[in-house]
């Protein structure tokens, strides 16, 4: 009898393991008992809509509705923390009010970056004396966590912070430059001291390999022009240098030159990022009837342009196309790509409205200061109002 029983029980469990093992739901197995009434035991799958998950910290909650905190940020940015259950959300608050802070500027501040509200005061205070021997005053301290949290609240291991300070400086940047990178590319000090002399390693045998005399110069250079270089994978910097050497068919003097200069920002493109530009931008001007050394001068020039998608590069040149000038002016006049398009077509609507001849007069004008154009436009609309009055007489 006992052994009919296991008999019955394991070629139940047998099937139901097979069931489930063939991606099916287990509904239940029967049980036979010789002489009992047959029992169904049933067993269920957990719905995922069924697992249970933290609740929101309700007292955290409560504190940072309290203080004027745009919950509908920080579920966006970083719902998690709204379930943690130590946070420093008053102590923070109170540390940015005795910086010279206010409620307001306190609640943008951890609406923008939550994470903020993790920081013990202690950690709070060593960052803050760390930024200010740099920047040099607390307003400036404080307009940096204002303008971008990120950049102040991003770490806080002070130990590490420091040491990338002192090994950076160690390169011989100007103070400008670093206070760019701390308040620009705070991941540089959130690296690891070994990871960013790895970078910098890097950099100076990319120099030597083209055939640089000062690779330090070089890395400086570089850093400079490209604050976010040294947060950026060495294959990416490796991947660009390649796609510039063919694409554009520059000899290493050539390319040394151009990425310690205004090519630099182009390194940090993502993968084929650069190469897609290039062959859009490419196809452009080469469609507009430009030779292959105009487009290459012209890139060389202004390197900016493979900052934009090849769409928005064409859009800019058809709206500056349809001032009626011919591409030859365009290619003349680099920098007007440089201009915001709205700006563009603003401007030339405005002076076309006043009888400007970009034909005659070029489209230089487009690239005026705000102030030195409205005193262009005001000249314009003077002459105007001469000659009218002339004409009545």
């Amino acid at each position: 009898m006992t052994l009919k029983l296991l008999i019955n029980i394991t070629g139940n469990l047998v099937t139901c393991l097979k069931t489930t093992r063939n991606g099916k739901a287990v509904a239940g197995f029967t049980l036979a008992f010789p002489g009992i009434p047959w029992a169904r035991f049933y067993s269920q799958q957990l719905s995922p809509t069924l697992v249970k998950v933290p609740v929101e910290n309700l007292k955290l909650v409560t504190n940072l509705e309290q203080m004027g905190v745009d919950m509908a940020q920080v579920r966006k940015r970083h719902a998690i923390l709204l379930k943690k259950t130590i946070t420093y959300e008053q102590k923070l608050k109170q540390f940015l009010i005795d910086k010279g802070a206010d409620a307001k500027m306190v609640a943008s501040i951890i609406s923008r970056y939550p994470r903020a509200i993790t920081r013990k005061h202690e950690v709070l205070d060593e960052m803050w004396d760390i930024w200010k021997g740099i920047l040099g005053t607390d307003a400036t301290v404080l307009s940096v966590a204002q303008r971008s949290p990120e950049s102040f609240f991003r770490t806080s291991n002070t130990e590490n912070f420091l040491k990338n300070i002192r090994y950076i400086q160690s390169l011989g940047l100007p103070p400008k430059v670093l206070s760019q990178l701390m308040v620009k590319s705070p991941r540089t000090f959130a690296n690891t001291v070994d990871l960013n002399k790895q970078n910098v390693e890097y950099l100076l045998g990319l120099c030597t390999q083209l055939g640089g005399k000062n690779p330090r110069e070089f890395v400086r250079e570089m850093i400079s022009r490209n604050i976010f270089i040294l947060t950026k994978s060495t294959n990416r910097i490796q991947s660009n240098v390649e796609s510039m050497k063919s694409l554009m068919k520059l000899d290493d003097q050539a390319l040394l030159l151009w990425i310690q200069g205004d090519g630099a920002p182009l390194l940090s493109l993502s993968y084929s990022y650069f190469e897609n530009n290039y062959t859009g931008t490419h196809a452009v001007l080469k469609n507009l009837g430009c030779t292959e050394s105009e487009i290459s001068l012209y890139i060389f020039t202004l390197p900016k342009v493979l900052l934009m998608t090849p769409k928005i590069f064409e859009n800019k040149i058809n709206v500056l196309l349809g001032c009626g000038v011919d591409v030859t002016e365009i290619l003349n006049t680099p920098h007007v790509m440089a201009v915001n398009i709205n700006s563009l077509k603003s401007r030339i609507k405005e002076l076309k409205e006043l009888g400007y001849d970009f034909r005659s007069s070029g489209i230089g004008v487009l690239l005026l200061s705000q102030a030195k154009f409205d005193t262009r436009v005001g000249r314009l609309r003077s002459s105007g109002s001469s000659e009218d009055s002339a004409g009545q007489c």
